[in-house]
C-alpha cells in the first residue's frame, strides 16, 4: 500500500515475515530523486514490491539519494545495503547506530555475547543454543552496509524546502532515532511510539550500563511536547494523539515493574525464572528470549531504585526483593 501523507512525501507500507507482517517505510521525492526513511527487512518479497512503490512514482531503487534509519534492526534498515549498491545513495543514521553496526560485524563476538548473558541470567541451554541459530538466521536478513554519515541528535536536514529534525530516541535500542517534520507537524516515529503495543526493551550485550527502560521513558518525555499533527509508527496505523499514547505506556511500564516486584516477594529468582511468573511457560523459542529481556529490564531498574537486590552465585545471576511488601502493600 501506498498512501501520501504530505506534499510529494508517502507512506509504503511492505510485508515482512513476522508476527507484525508489515513495516511502513517513509519516501520523499524532490526533483525526481528518492529519500528514504527506513528499507523494510532483506526477504524476497521487499525490494519487488519497493520497486513497484517507486514505478507509480515513475522513479525506481536507482533513484534514492539518501536513506536515513531509523534503528539497526532488520525490518528497518535490511535492504539498505542493497538499495546503496543500487543507486550509491548516502546512508545516515545516529552515532549510536554506527556504533553497533561496527560492534556486530563480527558473528562470533555476537555469538559469544549471546550465550554469556543469558546464561548468567538462567535461560537453559537448549533454548540459549536456539537462540543464537535464530541470531544466525537474522542475520541473512539485512544486507550489510557501512553508515556514510552521522547525525547528531537535534540535527536538522533539510531536503528542498523541506526541513527536519533529528531526534535521538534511546529505548526499543540503544541507537533508535526519530525524525519531526515541524513544518507539517509530523512525526516519523520508528519504533519508539507504536499505536497499538509497546516496543520490546532490550539489553545492548555490547553496553551493558545501557539502561533500556530508563532511557525509553526519558525518550518518551523528549518528544511528549511536540506540537505533533500526526504521528506515523513503524508498524501499525497513523494517528494524532502522542500524549494520550505516551501517558498509556508509562502506566503499562508500572504495571509491569509492579508485576516483576512482585514475582520477587518470596526468594530469589533468575530473570528467567521471573519472566515465567510474568508471561508464562507456553512460550515459542522466540518469545522466551523477548519475555527475559522484557523482564531484565525492569528488574535492572528495580536494582537501581533498592528495591531488588543482586545476587552473584557462580556464573548465575539472581534477584531477590528487598521489603517487597511494605513498598507493595
Amino acid at each position: 500500500m501506498i498512501q501520501e501523507i504530505g506534499d510529494h512525501f508517502f507512506m509504503l507500507t511492505l510485508p515482512m515475515p513476522f508476527r507484525l507482517g508489515h513495516v511502513n517505510i517513509f519516501a520523499i521525492i524532490h526533483h525526481k530523486r528518492v529519500f528514504l526513511f527506513d528499507t523494510g527487512i532483506h526477504f524476497p518479497q521487499t525490494m519487488p514490491k519497493l520497486e513497484e512503490f517507486l514505478n507509480e512514482l515513475h522513479l525506481s531503487p536507482a533513484r534514492v539519494d539518501r536513506i536515513f534509519i531509523t534503528h539497526y534492526h532488520a525490518d528497518h534498515c535490511g535492504v539498505a545495503g542493497e538499495i546503496k549498491r543500487m543507486s550509491g545513495a548516502q546512508i545516515l543514521a545516529s552515532h549510536a547506530g554506527n556504533e553497533i553496526r561496527q560492534s556486530q560485524k563480527n558473528e562470533g563476538d555476537v555469538i559469544a555475547k549471546i550465550r554469556h548473558f543469558y546464561h548468567e541470567h538462567g535461560m537453559p541451554a537448549d533454548l540459549i543454543h536456539a537462540l543464537t541459530e535464530l541470531f544466525r538466521h537474522f542475520r541473512k536478513a539485512t544486507v550489510p552496509f557501512d553508515v556514510d554519515v552521522c547525525l547528531d541528535d537535534g540535527e536538522i536536514c533539510s531536503i528542498g524546502d523541506r526541513s527536519f529534525k533529528c531526534i535521538t530516541t534511546p529505548g526499543h535500542s540503544r541507537d533508535h532515532m526519530c525524525y519531526y517534520f515541524p513544518g507539517e507537524g509530523i512525526l516519523l516515529a520508528g519504533d519508539h511510539v507504536l499505536p497499538d503495543i509497546t516496543p520490546n526493551l532490550s539489553p545492548d550485550l555490547f553496553d551493558r550500563t545501557f539502561r533500556p527502560l530508563k532511557c525509553f521513558l526519558d525518550s518518551l518525555a523528549r518528544i511528549e511536547n511536540l506540537p505533533v499533527s500526526k504521528v506515523f509508527p513503524a508498524h501499525g496505523s497513523p494517528y494524532t494523539d502522542l500524549t494520550g499514547r505516551i501517558q498509556a505506556i508509562r502506566k503499562h511500564h508500572e504495571e509491569r515493574k509492579r508485576l516483576t516486584l512482585r514475582a520477587l516477594e518470596h526468594g530469589e529468582k533468575t530473570t528467567f525464572q521471573v519472566s515465567h511468573d510474568i508471561f508464562g511457560t507456553d512460550l515459542k523459542e522466540f518469545d522466551e528470549f523477548l519475555a527475559l529481556n522484557e523482564t531484565y529490564v525492569h528488574i535492572i531498574e528495580l536494582v537501581e531504585e533498592g528495591l531488588v537486590e543482586e545476587i552473584h552465585r557462580g556464573e548465575l545471576i539472581s534477584y531477590l526483593g528487598i521489603d517487597s511488601h511494605t513498598v507493595i502493600g
